[in-house]
């Protein structure tokens, strides 16, 4: 049984949450232009760029959360995913 998904299906599972956020964010842009090309090392430091320049970012902690489990980092992807979560609930509120 194999225990990660297929790097398409995980992708195609992060929507877009938050358009505003990756507008003229080159870092999200090239973290997604390197999960796609499975390049995860590379792509979590473009996150993580990303997220010091818009640290509000919903998607990218998506993004983060799938790229961590990716690399076999559970509990971080499971933080990362966490935050997004806490994120979108605080934008719910309003």
């Amino acid at each position: 049984m194999e225990t990660r998904l297929n790097r398409s299906k995980l992708f195609s599972m992060a929507s877009d949450l938050d358009t505003q956020f990756q507008e003229g964010d080159e870092f999200f842009q090239q973290g997604l232009a390197l999960s796609r090309q499975g390049r995860w090392k590379e792509a979590l430091n473009a996150y993580k760029e990303s997220l010091r320049v818009n640290p509000g970012n919903i998607q990218t902690y998506l993004n983060l959360g799938f790229v961590y489990y990716e690399l076999g980092y559970d509990r971080e992807a499971q933080e990362a995913f966490g935050t997004a979560s806490r994120l979108q609930d605080r934008s719910c509120v309003r």
